[in-house]
Protein backbone atom coordinates (compact mmCIF):
# COMPACT_ATOMS: atom_id res chain seq x y z
CA UNK A 1 0.00 0.00 0.00
CA UNK A 2 1.46 3.26 -0.72
CA UNK A 3 1.82 5.90 1.63
CA UNK A 4 0.27 9.48 1.44
CA UNK A 5 2.19 12.56 1.28
CA UNK A 6 1.85 16.04 2.32
CA UNK A 7 3.80 18.84 0.17
CA UNK A 8 4.65 22.02 2.95
CA UNK A 9 6.48 24.75 1.15
CA UNK A 10 7.57 27.58 2.83
CA UNK A 11 9.95 30.78 1.52
CA UNK A 12 13.16 32.60 1.41
CA UNK A 13 13.50 35.12 3.72
CA UNK A 14 12.66 38.36 1.52
CA UNK A 15 12.47 42.18 2.08
CA UNK A 16 14.84 42.95 4.58
CA UNK A 17 13.52 40.17 7.37
CA UNK A 18 16.39 38.50 8.53
CA UNK A 19 14.41 34.99 8.97
CA UNK A 20 11.11 33.86 7.39
CA UNK A 21 9.18 31.39 9.91
CA UNK A 22 7.38 29.81 6.82
CA UNK A 23 11.17 28.39 6.11
CA UNK A 24 11.84 27.35 9.99
CA UNK A 25 8.59 25.54 9.68
CA UNK A 26 8.81 23.61 6.71
CA UNK A 27 12.43 22.25 7.93
CA UNK A 28 11.20 21.18 11.17
CA UNK A 29 8.33 19.07 9.79
CA UNK A 30 10.37 17.78 6.48
CA UNK A 31 10.29 13.60 6.92
CA UNK A 32 8.05 13.92 10.04
CA UNK A 33 4.73 11.42 9.63
CA UNK A 34 1.24 13.90 10.70
CA UNK A 35 -1.82 12.05 10.36
CA UNK A 36 -0.25 8.94 8.47
CA UNK A 37 1.42 10.77 6.30
CA UNK A 38 4.94 11.69 4.97
CA UNK A 39 5.71 15.06 4.94
CA UNK A 40 8.16 16.04 2.14
CA UNK A 41 9.36 20.16 2.10
CA UNK A 42 10.33 22.70 -0.01
CA UNK A 43 11.79 26.00 0.12
CA UNK A 44 10.76 27.95 -2.27
CA UNK A 45 12.82 31.46 -3.74
CA UNK A 46 10.99 34.67 -3.70
CA UNK A 47 10.32 34.90 -7.24
CA UNK A 48 7.91 34.24 -9.63
CA UNK A 49 8.12 31.72 -11.48
CA UNK A 50 11.45 30.20 -10.09
CA UNK A 51 8.63 29.24 -7.22
CA UNK A 52 6.44 27.16 -9.58
CA UNK A 53 9.78 25.75 -11.34
CA UNK A 54 9.73 23.84 -8.04
CA UNK A 55 6.42 23.08 -6.86
CA UNK A 56 5.17 21.63 -10.52
CA UNK A 57 7.81 18.51 -10.74
CA UNK A 58 7.33 17.91 -6.84
CA UNK A 59 4.27 17.05 -7.56
CA UNK A 60 4.49 15.55 -10.39
CA UNK A 61 6.44 12.96 -8.37
CA UNK A 62 5.02 12.72 -5.28
CA UNK A 63 1.41 12.81 -6.17
CA UNK A 64 0.66 14.47 -2.67
CA UNK A 65 -2.76 14.04 -1.60
CA UNK A 66 -2.54 17.09 0.41
CA UNK A 67 -0.39 20.52 -0.66
CA UNK A 68 -0.05 23.31 1.77
CA UNK A 69 2.14 26.27 1.52
CA UNK A 70 3.21 28.68 4.60
CA UNK A 71 4.24 32.01 3.93
CA UNK A 72 5.12 35.14 5.84
CA UNK A 73 3.21 38.21 6.25
CA UNK A 74 4.79 40.85 8.72
CA UNK A 75 1.90 42.79 9.91
CA UNK A 76 -0.46 40.27 10.75
CA UNK A 77 -0.73 39.61 14.23
CA UNK A 78 -2.23 36.34 14.03
CA UNK A 79 -2.07 33.19 11.53
CA UNK A 80 -4.40 32.82 8.44
CA UNK A 81 -5.76 30.49 6.20
CA UNK A 82 -6.49 31.60 3.19
CA UNK A 83 -9.71 31.07 1.58
CA UNK A 84 -8.90 31.32 -2.25
CA UNK A 85 -6.14 32.84 -4.57
CA UNK A 86 -7.10 35.43 -7.42
CA UNK A 87 -5.49 36.14 -10.75
CA UNK A 88 -3.25 39.05 -10.54
CA UNK A 89 0.14 39.57 -9.15
CA UNK A 90 2.38 42.36 -8.44
CA UNK A 91 4.56 43.59 -11.30
CA UNK A 92 8.40 43.98 -9.80
CA UNK A 93 8.72 47.57 -8.97
CA UNK A 94 5.31 49.08 -9.62
CA UNK A 95 1.68 48.97 -8.23
CA UNK A 96 0.50 47.48 -11.49
CA UNK A 97 -0.73 43.98 -11.47
CA UNK A 98 -1.14 41.31 -14.04
CA UNK A 99 -2.75 38.38 -14.35
CA UNK A 100 -0.63 35.16 -13.49
CA UNK A 101 -2.73 33.31 -15.99
CA UNK A 102 -3.74 34.87 -18.90
CA UNK A 103 -7.82 33.96 -19.32
CA UNK A 104 -7.71 31.76 -16.27
CA UNK A 105 -10.37 31.81 -13.86
CA UNK A 106 -10.30 34.67 -11.49
CA UNK A 107 -9.86 32.92 -8.88
CA UNK A 108 -10.09 29.45 -7.29
CA UNK A 109 -10.65 28.37 -3.72
CA UNK A 110 -8.34 26.75 -1.30
CA UNK A 111 -9.56 22.85 -1.45
CA UNK A 112 -8.56 22.13 2.12
CA UNK A 113 -11.22 23.10 4.70
CA UNK A 114 -10.59 26.55 6.24
CA UNK A 115 -12.94 25.52 9.17
CA UNK A 116 -11.66 22.41 10.32
CA UNK A 117 -8.17 23.26 9.75
CA UNK A 118 -7.80 26.58 11.93
CA UNK A 119 -10.53 25.06 14.55
CA UNK A 120 -7.42 22.26 15.14
CA UNK A 121 -4.86 25.45 15.07
CA UNK A 122 -6.10 26.73 17.31
CA UNK A 123 -7.43 23.49 20.01
CA UNK A 124 -3.37 22.76 19.19
CA UNK A 125 -1.77 25.68 19.92
CA UNK A 126 -3.56 28.20 21.81
CA UNK A 127 -2.70 31.13 19.17
CA UNK A 128 -5.24 33.45 17.54
CA UNK A 129 -5.96 32.01 14.02
CA UNK A 130 -8.63 33.36 11.72
CA UNK A 131 -10.09 32.33 8.14
CA UNK A 132 -8.81 35.11 5.98
CA UNK A 133 -10.20 36.19 1.96
CA UNK A 134 -7.24 35.70 -0.71
CA UNK A 135 -3.42 36.19 -0.07
CA UNK A 136 -2.43 39.06 -1.88
CA UNK A 137 -1.02 39.93 -4.87
CA UNK A 138 2.58 38.34 -4.39
CA UNK A 139 4.19 35.39 -3.92
CA UNK A 140 1.96 33.44 -1.40
CA UNK A 141 -1.24 34.46 -3.79
CA UNK A 142 1.09 33.13 -6.86
CA UNK A 143 1.72 29.76 -5.75
CA UNK A 144 -1.88 28.82 -4.26
CA UNK A 145 -3.25 29.88 -7.54
CA UNK A 146 -0.74 28.45 -9.54
CA UNK A 147 -0.85 25.08 -7.35
CA UNK A 148 -5.23 25.18 -7.90
CA UNK A 149 -4.81 25.53 -11.46
CA UNK A 150 -2.35 23.07 -11.68
CA UNK A 151 -4.32 20.70 -9.72
CA UNK A 152 -7.66 22.06 -11.52
CA UNK A 153 -6.25 21.47 -15.00
CA UNK A 154 -4.72 17.94 -14.50
CA UNK A 155 -8.05 16.43 -12.74
CA UNK A 156 -5.69 16.18 -9.68
CA UNK A 157 -7.34 14.73 -6.26
CA UNK A 158 -5.15 16.87 -3.74
CA UNK A 159 -6.18 19.42 -1.56
CA UNK A 160 -3.93 22.46 -1.73
CA UNK A 161 -4.39 25.72 0.63
CA UNK A 162 -2.27 28.42 1.99
CA UNK A 163 -1.42 29.96 5.64
CA UNK A 164 0.09 33.41 6.37
CA UNK A 165 1.59 33.95 9.99
CA UNK A 166 3.42 37.05 11.47
CA UNK A 167 7.06 36.66 12.09
CA UNK A 168 8.46 34.29 14.78
CA UNK A 169 9.03 35.79 18.31
CA UNK A 170 12.30 34.89 18.21
CA UNK A 171 13.16 36.90 15.03
CA UNK A 172 10.98 40.04 15.12
CA UNK A 173 12.07 43.37 15.66
CA UNK A 174 10.78 44.89 19.46
CA UNK A 175 7.23 45.76 19.69
CA UNK A 176 6.31 43.96 15.98
CA UNK A 177 3.67 41.49 15.43
CA UNK A 178 5.27 37.83 16.43
CA UNK A 179 4.06 34.72 17.84
CA UNK A 180 6.10 31.92 19.13
CA UNK A 181 8.01 29.42 16.25
CA UNK A 182 6.83 26.51 18.43
CA UNK A 183 3.42 27.56 18.79
CA UNK A 184 2.98 27.94 14.97
CA UNK A 185 5.01 24.77 14.52
CA UNK A 186 2.42 23.04 16.67
CA UNK A 187 -0.69 24.49 14.41
CA UNK A 188 1.02 23.59 11.12
CA UNK A 189 1.07 20.03 12.65
CA UNK A 190 -2.39 20.02 13.76
CA UNK A 191 -3.31 21.93 10.35
CA UNK A 192 -2.02 18.89 8.48
CA UNK A 193 -3.82 16.39 10.42
CA UNK A 194 -7.33 18.07 9.83
CA UNK A 195 -6.62 17.89 6.20
CA UNK A 196 -6.22 14.91 5.97
CA UNK A 197 -9.02 13.44 8.39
Amino acid sequence: MQHKTVLLTGFEPFAGHPANPSQHIAERLNGETIGGAQVVSLILPVVFGADTERVFPAIEELNPAVVLSLGLSAARDCMDVELFGINQRMVAGSSDLIPIIVDGPAAYFATIDAGSVSTAMVEAASIPVQRHGYAGSYLCNHILYQTLHYAQTRQLPLQAGFIHMPQATEFAAPGAPSLPLESMITAVRAAIEATLR
